[in-house]
């Protein structure tokens, strides 16, 4: 509003339409550039202009770019990394899951094979097998939501009560799938002859077999006496990171992992060596191993602990191979609970 009165007192009326295009063509340069522009005739100053902060030069915008640049710094990932952040390893146990598909197809094959009830009599075995594949996977599937649903909603649920839920609401599942099979192929997939109540009672047979045989190996495994479980588990970790390693190194005894710069050294039963992995990374994937953090540049496990020696307040740890461990303050406790003092 400055510039249109100043320009209207200099050019009166027959200027107002020349001034108002010089306002029009200022306030258009300046903002399409930071170059301030050119004083007009009266050179009126912008009240906010003496109130506004000096523009900071060009060193100190480089340093608040770099700033800036440091602070998204994080967000870019190396090879190791991103392998890291998108491994669906933590989520989903691969073994296990692995493990009992290969259950579920020995026992495919056996009903296969044997042909239950005269199902499929006239159908090639690798089609038999596929059906009963696709029956026995579809009726896990059921048996593990169902049981997952009962004991959400009954904590402490008998397991008498769990096995005939599972068996009853199992028998239900496959047998929607075998009349889906049939009607799919016009009838040419027939599972079990009879009305449904009969079909239902067939699979029942072996929805309880199967859930009876889970619940005994689940149950086995266990009580197989103390801590077998976290014992197996333990295996699984020393295992599947012994073999980031050469192969040597696979049947190793697994003593430590110390931090060097971006590298971790592992210290095993046959030597060391170095592997590109940070040390939280190690100690996250060794979580159900038999060890624990000493230090922020160390990870000890049990069987690589051969004697410790406390004196002033503080506590070494020393390995088989005679490599001294330091331990923290903020671990002693943790270390003194695991009993690795002795």
């Amino acid at each position: 509003m400055a510039n249109v009165h100043c320009v209207r007192e200099n050019f009166g009326r027959r200027g107002r339409k020349r001034g108002r295009i010089t306002v029009s063509v200022r306030l258009i340069v300046g903002s399409l550039s930071s170059v301030r522009p050119a004083p007009g005739i009266c050179s009126p100053v912008r009240l906010d202009d003496r109130d506004r902060p000096p523009r900071p030069g060009l060193r100190a915008g480089l340093r608040e770019r770099s700033g800036i640049l440091r602070e998204m710094q994080p967000m870019s990932f190396t090879k190791r990394e991103w392998r890291g952040a998108h491994s669906l390893r933590s989520a989903i146990d691969w073994k296990k899951r692995s493990r009992e598909a290969l259950i579920l197809m020995g026992i495919s094959l056996f009903l296969a094979f044997v042909r239950p009830y005269g199902s499929n009599a006239n159908a090639p075995f690798l089609l038999n097998f596929g059906v009963w594949l696709l029956l026995i996977g579809s009726g896990t599937l059921v048996g593990e939501l169902t049981v997952h649903v009962f004991y959400r909603l009954r904590p402490n649920g008998p397991d008498w009560l769990m096995v005939i839920i599972t068996s009853l609401v199992t028998a239900v599942g496959v047998t929607g799938v075998i009349y889906g099979l049939e009607f799919l192929s016009g009838g040419y997939i027939v599972v079990g002859d009879g009305p449904v109540h009969i079909i239902y009672f067939y699979v029942l047979v072996i929805a309880t077999a199967m859930t009876l045989i889970g619940y005994t190996v689940s149950r086995a495994f266990n009580l197989a006496g103390p801590d077998f479980a976290q014992a197996a588990d333990e295996g699984d970790a020393v295992s599947d990171f012994l073999k980031r390693l050469p192969v040597r190194f696979h049947t190793a005894d697994l003593w430590a992992v110390s931090s060097e710069d971006h590298y971790c050294r592992v210290h095993t039963s046959l030597g060391s060596e170095l592997i590109l992995m940070r040390l939280s990374d190690a100690d996250r994937e060794l979580a159900s191993a038999d060890g624990l953090r000493v230090h922020r540049s160390w990870w000890v496990a049990r069987k690589g602990v051969a004697r410790a020696e406390r004196g002033d307040g503080r506590i070494r740890l020393y390995l088989h191979s005679g490599e001294d461990v330091p331990v923290s303050r903020s671990y002693q406790a943790a270390v003194k609970d695991a009993g690795f003092t002795g």
